[in-house]
């Protein structure tokens, strides 16, 4: 630790080291975290990989497609019917 501060004493170390700094955490940030192979890592066997599904969707046939808009159904309302009075309404207070 004292190293470290007897390098920042003086502007040009303190220069110095925070370059040094800098190239290490550019290099680090550069660095694959994982293997860079492209594919998914460590999936297993009997995996399938992109260009295999894409091959797979290709050969598929096409089926006919719907329409993306269909009319609406008309609404069916249930029959008016009267308002229900009650038997409570019927006798006289």
């Amino acid at each position: 630790m004292t190293t470290v501060l007897a390098l920042m004493q003086t502007p040009a170390n303190a220069l110095a080291a925070l370059s040094v700094i800098a190239v290490l955490a550019a290099i680090t940030a550069l660095l694959p975290l994982r293997s860079g192979n492209g594919q998914h890592a460590h999936a297993g066997p009997g995996t399938v990989m992109v260009w295999q599904l894409v091959d797979a969707i290709a050969a598929e046939t096409r089926h006919p497609e719907t329409p993306l808009h269909q009319p609406p159904e008309p609404i069916t309302w249930p029959p008016e019917q009267e308002e229900y009075t009650g038997r409570h309404r019927l006798i006289p207070m």
